[in-house]
């Protein structure tokens, strides 16, 4: 299968200066940080871009506050930063959602203990606001509420609590939509970007690596990317390529990884909540055990996360039934009345991400717990390598501008000027005030679509609602609804193709609309498929190839959930 606009001799022939392997969060960043850079970059990825951990979070950009537990406060501090980073960048595509943190008689998860914990976030969160230039986005404070407040939100009126404190967080609307905003930015400064296109190894010899070997996985083709350095960037599955290296037990490698997954239920609260489950924590201050979230999103509550410790990153990653019932018991633990079981459940997925990492302290270049950025020249003695790996999506922009210095310092004989790395806006977001082009548009189109459709796709689309719905005029049945519970109009499967690079039935139903994790029907896919075989020119044969392969995905997620 191949697109009408896809073309790839863009990466056969020319030498990049750069070029990252992974079109995650962190490979994102990376693409857009060396193309402001003034270097000719290249990005490629095997499947689509932010369809595997990136894709797989609790959707939150976080402040950083369960690191105060961990007595982390520099952490704190470098999320609430980076959270700022994000709402500058983007304010449409994640929104403020309140959090309440019940509280309890006991002193580790009483009032006072916790308003204590709180003032200290606050306290390390000083200056995040000063980053959003916007008044309107910048993130309100935290304050107390008494019980009977709290049983309005949530009902646990039966529970000996007694109240809760109320914070703030960013909620993304789609993760996988905040990627392609950074991936678009960096091909508006001049980097090629393609999904689909793998790293089957490494160009070069023992010594150093010159490019990469690259497989176009929609017609099978094998091609050389050549480049002066290589950052691979491809989360959990960096060893895949870094083990061929020589020397490779010199560099670091992942030696755990862990599973994180979440359900999809009938909505809980319009208020997100953070429960604290019998499973153990792993805190230095610890509030009697790990939490799990409900968070609403889109109608319903998304609950996450379950934890499961696994050997390999090249297994079965999707979600499992022990996972699901991890989380149900959770909920009715902590929230007897919630009466949660799996019929309440829409879907769910599941994400992998490393968990520790060997031989970090004598060879990383940059890090902590959570990323590393390795030059293998001085790590396994491989020119022309670095990785970098970031485990957290809210600190993927601080992964890569750390790892801007190791690529300043290799392609110095090129001799770009540094540019700064923070406060920039990305694809969509040519505007001042959110309220102001939210009110634009319901002003311009209010007479043709209904208030929250609106809402919506100025949420997904930004500065760029306008052209999308003029995209759709006049064409009735783009006009439409994909699925009768949500807002998303068959014009976004269009758009999707001919704007977004999606090129599967895959990449519109999860990775630009969401809509495979809420409640897509089996009609209502076959009407997404046989809207993209028109516009790609997929046979009848491919049709169903992608047809029965999404289904398959959904069917696998049920299996679980109902099992």
């Amino acid at each position: 299968m191949t697109s009408s606009n896809r073309d790839l001799s863009s990466l056969r022939d020319q030498k990049f200066d750069v070029v990252i392997i992974g079109g995650g969060i962190t490979g994102a960043w990376l693409s857009l940080h060396c193309a402001l850079s003034g270097y000719k970059t290249a990005l490629i990825e095997k499947a689509d871009y932010a369809s595997q951990t990136s894709s797989a979070s609790s959707k939150m950009l976080h402040g950083g506050i369960r690191y105060l537990q961990q007595m982390q406060f520099d952490k704190v501090r470098e999320s609430a930063m980076e959270r700022a980073e994000f709402i500058y960048a983007a304010p449409h595509l994640s929104h403020a959602v309140p959090f309440v943190v019940p509280t309890y008689k006991d002193f580790k998860r009483s009032k006072f203990f916790l308003r204590c914990g709180m003032l200290a976030y606050q306290t390390l969160c000083l200056g995040e606001n000063a980053l959003i230039d916007s008044k309107e986005q910048r993130m309100s404070g935290v304050k107390s509420i008494d019980a009977s407040e709290l049983n309005e939100i949530c009902d646990l009126e039966n529970e000996p609590h007694t109240g809760a404190m109320l914070f703030y967080e960013r909620h993304m609307i789609d993760s996988e939509r905040m990627v392609l905003a950074i991936v678009q930015t960096a091909q508006k400064q001049g980097a090629q970007a393609h999904n689909y296109v793998s790293a089957q190894g490494f160009l070069g010899d023992e010594s150093v690596v010159t490019g990469v070997a690259a497989r176009d996985e929609l017609s099978g083709e094998d091609f050389s990317i050549h480049a002066q350095l290589v950052i691979n960037a491809a989360g959990p599955w960096v060893d895949n390529l870094n083990r061929k290296l020589a020397k490779a037990d010199k560099a670091p490698s992942i030696n755990s990884y862990a599973l994180g997954s979440h359900i999809v239920t009938r909505q809980l609260s319009d208020h997100a909540i953070a429960l604290t489950t019998k499973q153990q924590a792993g805190s230095k201050v610890d509030r009697g055990g790990r939490h799990v979230f409900s968070i609403p999103w889109r109608g319903y509550s998304l609950i996450g996360t379950s934890y499961d410790e696994i050997d390999s990153a090249n297994g079965d990653v999707s979600l499992q039934s022990e996972h699901v019932d991890q989380l149900i018991d959770a909920i009715n633990d902590a929230m007897p009345s919630a009466k949660l079981s799996r019929d309440d459940i829409i879907s769910g997925y599941s994400g992998l991400y490393d968990y520790r990492t060997n031989n970090v302290k004598s060879t990383v270049y940059q890090g902590s717990g959570e990323y590393q950025v390795i030059d293998h020249k001085s790590s396994n003695g491989v020119d022309g390598l670095v990785t970098a790996l970031g485990a957290k999506y809210t600190t993927g922009r601080k992964v890569s501008a750390l790892s801007m210095k190791v690529v300043h310092k290799k392609l110095q004989n090129l001799a770009k000027q540094a540019v700064s790395l923070s406060k920039q806006k990305l694809h969509s977001s040519d505007y001042t005030s959110y309220q102001d082009l939210l009110g634009a548009t319901l002003s311009k189109f209010e007479t043709q679509y209904a208030r929250k459709t609106l809402e919506h796709l100025v949420m997904c689309y930004g500065s760029e609602v306008s052209v999308f719905l003029n995209s759709i005029n006049n064409k009735p049945e783009l006009q439409q609804r994909i699925c009768a519970s949500q807002e998303d109009l068959l014009g976004q499967v269009v758009w999707g193709i001919e704007r977004e690079q999606a090129l599967t039935l895959d990449d519109v139903v999860f990775g630009r609309t969401s809509i495979g994790l809420l409640g897509i029907s089996s009609d209502e896919l076959r009407k997404v498929s046989e809207l993209m075989s028109g516009h790609l020119a997929w046979s009848q044969a491919e049709t169903q190839e992608q047809l029965a392969g999404t289904q398959k995905r959904l069917d696998k997620t049920k299996a679980a959930i109902n099992a």
